[in-house]
């Protein structure tokens, strides 16, 4: 008897724990970090103007940006079943929605975290409600029937250079509102947003040549998206470091920027760090745009 209950209690722990990776998985936060870390360098941009916020303005951040981009991630995989399943057949990435948890779940899970973050964002600023309201919206278009636009190329992408703006800009908009100096620097952050967006597309090229869904990787091949991602990232820095010298951002933010500039091509070097150090900054990746935060807060405190 005794064995028999220890059994089935394990089976449930394990059942929970199944269900909390699903969750986990299904949010993806590792996959929204780059988009995170714009909204912080957004919200320190502000605060090295004036280093005065609230705590209503900082759940916005914290809590309102991150979940509408949770829902963003989690829209997708709703909406992705038979591409995920292709992935999981030809690449071993395990299947969440369906899979883990159900899609009934997935979708409730959904529902929630857009109402909660819209929420957050609303009693952050009137303006970081209407940016994440647009922000969800265009998740949801890109993603979800019946526009579902990640199908239609060059839409798909279109999409994701408009979204690619916003982070940035909703993190101004908790201190104050969005101005054309802020929009035009946003662009820095698009264009490196979209380093990232290639970087997936080739990454799922294959996959993505065997379904209807059209990327630039699978339009236009590679060794184009490989040239588009290279020049994207030349463009975005070179951009940033134009606004610094024009005087439209502080050193701090100067160097803020730097800091998540090495966190959106990591991969280019962390292979030559020593192993520990190396394992280290593999714990940070998954999270550094939360890191990025305090960091932030911090430097514009004392600089």
């Amino acid at each position: 008897m005794e064995i028999a209950a220890g059994g089935f209690r394990k089976e449930r722990m394990d059942m929970h724990q199944d269900r909390l990776y699903g969750i986990w998985k299904l949010v993806d936060v590792p996959g929204w970090q780059k988009w995170f870390g714009a909204a912080v360098l957004g919200f320190t941009f502000a605060l090295f103007k004036n280093y005065d916020f609230s705590l209503s303005q900082l759940q916005g951040v914290l809590i309102g940006i991150s979940l509408i981009l949770c829902y963003n991630q989690s829209i997708n995989d709703c909406f992705d079943v038979e591409i995920d399943k292709l992935k999981e057949e030809r690449m071993g990435k395990k299947l969440i929605v369906s899979g883990v948890i159900s899609r009934k779940t997935a979708l409730a899970i959904t529902f929630l975290l857009l109402v909660i973050g819209l929420a957050s964002a609303w009693f952050a600023t009137l303006d970081l409600f209407f940016i994440a309201a647009f922000m969800a919206f265009l998740g949801t278009v890109y993603s979800a029937p019946p526009l579902r636009l990640k199908m239609k190329y060059p839409f798909s992408t279109l999409t994701q250079l408009i979204g690619c703006f916003l982070p940035f800009l909703a993190g101004v908009a908790v201190l104050f509102p969005i101005d054309w100096k802020s929009i035009i620097i946003s662009s820095a952050f698009c264009f490196l947003a979209m380093v990232h967006r290639f970087t997936h597309e080739i990454y799922y090229s294959e996959i993505d040549s065997m379904t209807s869904k059209i990327t630039v990787a699978v339009k236009k091949g590679v060794k184009t998206t490989k040239m588009l991602r290279t020049t994207f990232l030349f463009i975005g820095t070179v951009e940033f470091l134009f606004f610094s010298i024009l005087g439209w951002v502080s050193l701090g933010s100067l160097l803020l920027f730097l800091l998540y500039l090495s966190l959106c091509v990591e991969t280019l070097w962390m292979s030559y760090l020593p192993k520990p150090l190396n394992k280290l900054v593999t714990q940070i990746i998954p999270v550094s745009g939360l890191v990025l935060l305090p960091i932030g807060i911090y430097m514009s405190a004392n600089m």
